[in-house]
């Protein structure tokens, strides 16, 4: 048996503690205690790229020094641990660090139904009592209780379906031996892997070669057989005393069930650890996992990026449209990856998805998605070079996206260059007060009137939405098209040219998209 949360609150540290969120979900397994106090936005970004995926079962004190009073940024890291799988949070120090706990952070945590716990106000109170009371606990229970199989899969079971993975076990495994932890295919290649102590940066290949040729952690070698595949090898590496031979049977053991359980979704999780090494530039994992798939990331030159236009599909859409969006392009391209990464589903390919050709397969993809209740907003980039600009494209298109969403508003598919003129428009000229000035003075004409025509509205649909198309402005107006042709016809003898006119029409152009980045 593990020790759990509702075992945890009878324990000296914590029977003053209050509950306040969770009361359902007390029975998950604690691994360790850990502190997070330092939360800026770093943390938060590195905390939603790994949304989604195991962390731990943490019980995580804090007081939230860095953010007592903002509770978006609170709420944020709840959400995050909650969906990394942490065992809850435990806040300090109310009433001295953070002024109270604002009832938004317990709204929330009871929505997740994830234990939030309030200790009662008093500087004395240590972190270092509620850490040991729990570790000690851990340590008796996993020195009285050696069924690895029986708790991991009690564990695994209070998981949410997506994190019942390989990769999980993987973790859990490394946690409860305190050991490196590699599974390997009948070639030898890394298939994955979890470092002891956890965030080491070893490279896992270098530590395994070291440990074949006798030059590291004792090295335990473990043959696992999938059944319906080529057998593979589980290597536990760890320092100090020897792990038993029941203690490596029971390993064994843990792993071959949970390939038999949850191996169908490893190459899927393995996808998005190479589209999240792309795009997080890290060359040796890239490399790495590139050469499991047989890639040649040289030759990705396309990249889309899909969001959720309904944030309550959010797990939904993240979890079917990869392989929604991989199926279509299989037919058409050599090289093409797809995986969630942040709150975007990542489509990565070669030049089959360029030009003309791509246009007609982001539409296809839009069309399908919408059918099956899944509307996205599309960022289409094209003639990437390398990684490095798949990188920054990402980048661009992750800041810009919502400037765009507003000025372009009736469009699911963006360019890139679409993306950049959006960043201009908010980063240059939004913030630029003689630039937005001068952009008023573009459109001055068309308020100075006594008869009242919303001709700054009707020029920005034209311009913006109606790709300087009359017929289709009047139908995203809901007007008849002779009552847009007099609008037209205004608009022109206003400004003294029509709005067609290069290259007055640039100044026009970014004068409406400013008009709507500001009215938003």
């Amino acid at each position: 048996m593990s020790v759990t949360l509702k075992q945890a609150l009878v324990l000296p540290s914590l029977r003053q503690a209050t509950l306040l969120a969770g009361f359902d979900n007390l029975d998950r397994p604690i691994t360790s205690v850990n502190v997070l106090e330092y939360i800026g936005t770093e943390t938060l970004h590195q905390q939603n790229e790994t949304a989604g995926r195991f962390a731990g079962g943490e019980l995580v004190l804090t007081c939230f020094s860095s953010i007592p009073t903002n509770v978006n940024a609170q709420c944020e890291c709840l959400r995050a641990l909650a969906q990394v799988g942490q065992a809850g949070l435990v806040l300090y120090y109310v009433g001295t660090v953070m002024p109270q706990v604002d009832p938004a952070l317990v709204t929330l945590a009871q929505e997740l139904d994830f234990p939030l716990l309030v200790m009662p106000p008093r500087m004395e109170l240590r972190y270092s009592e509620v850490i040991g009371d729990v570790m000690d606990a851990i340590l008796r229970d996993q020195a009285d209780n050696t069924h690895l199989l029986g708790d991991i899969l009690e564990h695994m079971t209070l998981l949410p379906e997506h994190q019942r993975t390989v990769d999980t076990v993987l973790q859990l495994l490394s946690d409860r031996l305190r050991a490196t932890v590699l599974l390997l295919d009948s070639t030898g290649q890394l298939l994955g892997a979890c470092a002891w102590p956890r965030g080491s940066q070893t490279d896992m290949t270098d530590l395994l070669i070291q440990a074949r040729q006798g030059n590291a952690d004792q090295c335990c070698r473990l043959t696992i057989d999938p059944g319906d595949a080529a057998p593979m090898e589980l290597c536990l590496l760890k320092a100090g005393q020897p792990l038993s031979n029941e203690v490596q049977q029971q390993a064994q053991d843990v792993m071959q069930l949970a390939l038999n359980l949850w191996s169908l979704k490893h190459a899927e999780l393995a996808i998005e650890e190479l589209v999240r090494a792309i795009l997080r530039d890290e060359p040796i994992k890239m490399r790495r996992l590139a050469a499991l798939f047989r890639l040649n990331v040289a030759s990705i030159h396309c990249m889309w990026m899909l969001s959720p236009l309904d944030p309550a599909c959010r797990e939904e859409f993240l979890r079917r449209v990869p392989t929604i969006a991989s199926q279509l392009l299989e037919p058409h391209c050599q090289a093409a990856i797809a995986g969630s990464y942040q709150d975007f589903v990542i489509v990565l390919a070669d030049n089959g998805v360029f030009g003309p050709e791509g246009e007609a397969l982001a539409a296809r993809l839009d069309e399908q998605l919408k059918s099956e209740g899944l509307g996205a907003s599309f960022v289409c980039c094209q003639g990437l070079e390398n990684t490095a600009q798949v990188r920054a494209a990402f980048l661009r298109s992750s800041e810009g996206l919502p400037s765009a969403q507003t000025i372009w508003p009736t469009r699911t598919v963006h360019t890139l260059g679409e993306i950049d003129f959006a960043l201009h428009c908010k980063n240059d000229l939004v913030q630029d007060e003689a630039s937005v000035t001068r952009c008023r003075a573009v459109l001055a004409p068309l308020h100075s009137s006594s008869e009242e025509l919303p001709l700054v509205d009707t020029l920005a649909v034209y311009l913006l939405d109606a790709d300087q198309n009359i017929a289709r402005c009047a139908q995203q107006l809901f007007l008849h098209k002779n009552t847009v042709k007099y609008r037209y016809q205004q608009i022109t003898h206003r400004l003294g040219h029509t709005p067609d006119k290069l290259p007055e029409l640039t100044a026009l152009y970014e004068a409406v998209a400013l008009y709507r980045l500001l009215e938003k």
